[in-house]
C-alpha cells in the first residue's frame, strides 16, 4: 500500500487528477512558510481569502491584534518540540475584512532542524462555537475581570492605579483582542470563550 503524499499523488494521477488540483479545491487555506516566516506557497483558497502574499511575512495575513500571538506560535514551532499547534486567529482579506479561522501549524523537519511551517486555516463564522480563546496579557485579564464586575472606566482606573485615559486604552485593547465593539459584547464573548466564569443563574 502506497503511503504519504507521494503515494496520494500517484493514486490521483492514475485517476486523471493532480494533487495540485485537489489542494486548490479544499475549503481550507494552506500556506507554506520558510524559516524566516515568509510565505513561499499558497493554495487557491488561501489566495482567495487573504490575497497573494508570496514573499511577504506571514504576519501580513493576520489582523494586527493577532500578530504577537502568531509570532510566538511560529517561534514555538520553529525552535520548540511541538509537533503541531492549533489556535483561533483572525486573518484579513485584501479588502480589509476580518475573518475568524482555526489555524493549524505543522513544522516541516529536514534532518534535525525545522526548515519551514505548513499552516492550514479552517474558516469559522462569528457565531460558530469558539474552538480556541485568544491570549490576553495579565493587564488585559485584570481589565476584563473588572469589566465583568461591571465597573465604570473611572472605577477601573482606580482599581488598576492608572489614569482614566490609560484605563480606556486597556479597555480598548480587550475589545480589540476579543474582536468586539462594546463592553457588554466583550463580557458575553469572554464567557463564551471560557475566559471568565459563566453568569450564575438567578
Amino acid at each position: 500500500m502506497r503511503r504519504g503524499t507521494a503515494g496520494l499523488a500517484r493514486e490521483l494521477e492514475v485517476r486523471g487528477a493532480s494533487i495540485d488540483d485537489v489542494l486548490d479545491l479544499l475549503d481550507a487555506s494552506m500556506t507554506l512558510l520558510d524559516r524566516n516566516g515568509r510565505v513561499v506557497w499558497q493554495n487557491a483558497t488561501s489566495i482567495a481569502r487573504v490575497g497573494n502574499r508570496r514573499g511577504m511575512s506571514f504576519l501580513a495575513l493576520m489582523a494586527p491584534d493577532y500578530r504577537p500571538m502568531a509570532e510566538v506560535e511560529f517561534k514555538r514551532l520553529l525552535f520548540g518540540n511541538d509537533v503541531s499547534s492549533r489556535r483561533e486567529v483572525v486573518v484579513v482579506s485584501p479588502d480589509g475584512q476580518r475573518m475568524r479561522s482555526i489555524s493549524f501549524g505543522i513544522p516541516i523537519r529536514s534532518a534535525n532542524r525545522v526548515s519551514g511551517v505548513l499552516a492550514f486555516g479552517v474558516p469559522l463564522n462569528w457565531d460558530d462555537e469558539v474552538q480556541a480563546a485568544p491570549e490576553l496579557t495579565p493587564r488585559m485579564r485584570e481589565t476584563l475581570d473588572l469589566l465583568v464586575a461591571g465597573l465604570s472606566t473611572a472605577e477601573i482606573a482606580t482599581e488598576l492605579g492608572v489614569a482614566r485615559e490609560t484605563a480606556r486604552n486597556h479597555i480598548r485593547g480587550v475589545l480589540r483582542r476579543l474582536d468586539v465593539h462594546s463592553r457588554v459584547a466583550a463580557v458575553a464573548r469572554a464567557r463564551a470563550l471560557g475566559l471568565v466564569p459563566t453568569k450564575p443563574e438567578g
